[in-house]
């Protein structure tokens, strides 16, 4: 599965999961919200079926009570005249819009009943609701009747202290009443009661419904109901429902009101919802991934890129660069690649260089390259003469063993002050460059074995492939000496000064190498000092460079004061690339290896120095005075940021120049991806 996959996929099963979470959240919530509504909803409907119940008790008692003292009616009762009786609860049952009313004689025998006019001679003695009145107590209670279940109201009707009969009125619990609380409440409504087959409905709200209650009457939900609230499947649909007793006035059972509320109605506006939100989540989800696979293309295009020249480079192809203008970690990753990619273009093409040629410049070269040569000729000591050539005595034959511990091999170079020798370092059974310090030197500089001795010190000190590295100090027979690292290869002099001006990218290679050599040396607190090319030892095989020769390297001066080993107005370094302020005799510090180290980019690309005399002051005061001509005056083919980057190394004032090597490493590595890109 490619990276961009990898996205849309992550991305997909993140909304997704964001998706799923809210909907689950959502649908948690919505149903909590509902059984509080619902409970709530029931709660009404409790108190919306008492309150009509109130209103019908008061209604029927205020009617009642009026026919109730009506003499003429009193006097047909009491007569048992059937028809007028009937006729009077008739004309009052319509006033009170009564479903029923009807009258009995003083022993509790029916004389006319408007729900059933042809019905008389019932006993109604032992019903409850009419006892009650007998013992002259106005009733209003509920009251079944067969199947029907009413409001009822009964009153005595009295003569005097003699009681003539009960008149009694009902409104009937049916269909009506229960539309009537739905359409309140927008609860379900359903009536039950009891006989001897069990509970059984006997009016409801429900509709088609009806039939499916009718078949759960029984179940334990409802018969263990009591007052909690109850769940229910009614035709596939949820109910919840809480069960209100119906009770006489003696507190007497006669069925139960079941109110009901759907679940699902309750929440049809969320499921609402809910179907839109999925719709929502799919439209979205679709132009995410859309979205992402075009973000995961920007993303991941830099990435195919880096990937495709990674294996062309494997293939030895350094070409091509990943184009990312952003700051993110893409950015960062792609410019550090260009950079490493522009290394390795610049050092393949230095090593093909050096390849082709290096055969021709041995051939030119009298002597082997020394890569570790001491203080040579051209390395000014102001205050120190000029030393002649050790004498032919001293010098060591090829098979002498110094020290015991090296075989001399032979000569690799000799400076006035020293000689530097190949040989065999017994102890670690290791080729190795050895540098001795000669008898006449030393007595006429007597500071060159302090500075001998600090050479050591601070070489040692610094471990980086871009410095020649250090091994030994010791003494044997008076004789001061340092064994170092032996490589086989030329100089940079030697090079330019074969070839002339080095190709653009083996020049960039090469100055970008002697940048981080030298950044490991000032991170150390050490300057070199005498930076220039004759101290850069070119590896063939590798493209690799080496910084050589710390003899005059030290610390950053302070307060102008070089302490024990030169004098105030001391001048140290190599003229040709000496900065302003070593040529004045003035403190230098890191900023003066900036300087020599302009010189000697000057120098390799363009084949010249920028600064020539005839004597050395000459040359001294021109570094001094003397503003350098354009690199790109002599080599034309310079990039311009790279000739910017050369000329501020060259500033006369060290507080315009590159204020560290590793801002001017940054700026070459930027001109390196930028040459490719051009």
């Amino acid at each position: 599965m490619s990276l961009t996959q990898k996205i849309l996929v992550f991305t997909g099963a993140m909304i997704v999961a964001l998706v799923g979470i809210t909907l689950a959240f959502t649908t948690v919530q919505a149903d909590r919200l509902a059984r509080a509504t619902i409970a709530q909803g029931l709660q009404e409907t409790r108190e919306v079926w008492q309150a009509i119940q109130a209103d019908r008790f008061d209604k029927l008692r205020l009617g009642v009570r009026v026919l109730a003292n009506d003499p003429y009616f009193k006097a047909a009762l009491v007569e048992r005249d059937a028809p007028t009786t009937l006729d009077s609860l008739q004309e009052r049952g319509q006033d009170l819009d009564a479903d029923f009313m009807l009258a009995t004689d003083w022993d509790g025998v029916l004389v006319a009943r408007t729900d059933r006019p042809t019905a008389s001679g019932d006993d109604l003695s032992g019903d409850p609701l009419v006892l009650a009145a007998f013992e002259g107590e106005e009733s209003a209670t509920l009251w079944r009747d067969g199947e029907t279940i009413a409001t009822a109201v009964a009153v005595p009707m009295l003569t005097g202290p003699e009681l003539v009969g009960v008149l009694v009125a009902g409104y009937v619990i049916d269909e009506t009443v229960a539309a009537r609380i739905q359409r309140l409440t927008r609860s379900e409504i359903a009536y039950v009661v009891p006989d001897l087959q069990g509970p059984h409905l006997v009016v409801s709200s429900l509709g088609p419904r009806e039939g499916a209650l009718e078949a759960v009457l029984d179940s334990p939900e409802l018969v263990l109901a009591g007052d909690t609230p109850f769940e229910i499947d009614l035709a596939g649909e949820r109910f919840v429902g809480v069960r209100i007793p119906l009770l006489t006035s003696e507190d007497e059972e006669i069925g139960a009101a079941l109110a009901l509320r759907s679940l699902s109605a309750e929440t049809a506006a969320f499921r609402q919802f809910r179907t839109s939100l999925i719709a929502v989540s799919l439209g979205v989800m679709l132009l995410a991934l859309v979205v992402a696979w075009f973000g995961a293309s920007r993303i991941t295009g830099p990435v195919r890129t880096l990937v495709e020249l990674v294996e062309r480079a494997r293939d030895g192809s350094f070409s091509g660069a990943v184009s990312v203008a952003t700051r993110d970690e893409i950015g960062v990753l792609a410019r550090a690649f260009n950079g490493l990619l522009a290394d390795l273009r610049e050092k393949d093409e230095a090593i093909k260089f050096l390849r082709e040629d290096i055969t021709a410049l041995r051939q030119a070269t009298p002597a082997p390259p020394a890569p570790a040569p001491g203080p040579s000729d051209e390395t000014l000591a102001a205050d120190a003469p000029t030393v002649p050539a050790p004498a032919a005595g001293r010098a060591l034959a090829r098979g002498q063993l110094f020290a015991d511990r090296y075989e001399i091999l032979g000569t690799l170079g000799k400076g006035g002050m020293g000689i530097v020798y190949r040989a065999r370092d017994r102890q670690l059974d290791e080729v190795v460059a050895l540098k001795l310090l000669r008898a006449e030197a030393l007595a006429n500089e007597p500071t060159l074995l302090e500075r001998f001795k600090q050479e050591i010190k601070l070489a040692r000190r610094i471990t980086h492939r871009n410095v020649l590295r250090t091994h030994d100090f010791g003494e044997a027979g008076g004789v001061p000496f340092i064994s170092m690292e032996y490589l086989e290869g030329v100089t940079l002099k030697e090079l330019v000064r074969s070839r002339g001006a080095l190709p653009l990218g083996v020049g960039l290679s090469f100055a970008k190498q002697m940048c981080h050599g030298l950044e490991a040396a000032h991170a150390r607190g050490v300057v070199h000092r005498d930076i220039k090319p004759q101290n850069m030892l070119i590896i063939p095989e590798s493209g690799e460079l080496k910084i050589m020769d710390f003899g005059i390297a030290r610390p950053p001066q302070v307060g102008g004061q070089d302490p024990g080993l030169t004098t105030a107005g001391t001048v140290m370094g190599t003229p040709d690339y000496m900065s302003p302020e070593q040529g004045q005799g003035r403190p230098a510090d890191f900023r003066a290896d900036i300087y020599s180290l302009g010189i000697v980019l000057f120098e390799a690309l363009t084949g010249q120095l920028p600064f020539r005399g005839e004597t050395v002051p000459q040359v001294v005061i021109a570094h001094i005075q003397q503003p350098p001509p354009r690199p790109r005056s002599v080599n034309p083919n310079l990039p311009a940021g790279l000739e910017a980057a050369i000329l501020r190394c060259l500033e006369k004032d060290p507080d315009r120049r590159w204020q560290s090597v590793s801002e001017l490493a940054e700026t070459l590595s930027a001109i390196s991806t930028g040459t490719e890109a051009a």
